[in-house]
């Protein structure tokens, strides 16, 4: 079991240490100590890419964080935060298009609805909730682009 831990650590270690370094750049602020929004850029000889924004309510809450492509188009999964630090939303984007799963929750924390997107439309099963819990609908949705066959 020792052995295993150790690995693990040994992996963690290994993955983190590969992760590029970032430069954090704090390009909008609520005054001198609190920022309102964050790039974090990916630095090279040639460029800075931003790769990841983050984004404070005036508090110093997070509001937001996801991920960039080197176009500045959201890209991975974006996650939403209420004013009181609970999860709010969660998407993934490819490209600046939705693109995978999407995620809202109530204030209290549970699910308000969940479903896919397949290039920027709803697509699949997406399923509603009331406040309780219980499901409240369910849907399908079938995207546009997959009704017209391509010739």
């Amino acid at each position: 079991m020792k052995l295993r831990s150790q690995l693990t650590l040994l992996i963690t270690l290994f993955l983190v240490s590969c992760e590029p370094d970032l430069e954090r750049i704090v390009e909008l602020s609520w005054n001198d100590e609190q920022p309102k929004l964050v790039g974090y850029y990916s630095v090279t000889e040639s460029e800075n890419v931003k790769v990841k924004e983050e984004k404070f309510y005036e508090d110093g809450q997070l509001e937001y964080i996801g991920g960039l492509d080197s176009e500045g188009l959201r890209h991975e999964v974006w996650k939403y935060y209420y004013p009181n630090g609970q999860l709010w939303s969660l998407g993934e984007y490819e490209h600046g298009l939705m693109e995978g799963k999407k995620e809202v929750y109530w204030p209290d924390g549970t699910m308000r609805y969940q479903g896919q997107f397949t290039q920027d439309e709803k697509s699949g099963t997406w399923i509603f909730y009331n406040v309780d819990g219980t499901i409240l609908e369910e849907r399908e949705f079938t995207p546009k682009a997959s009704d017209n066959p391509k010739n």
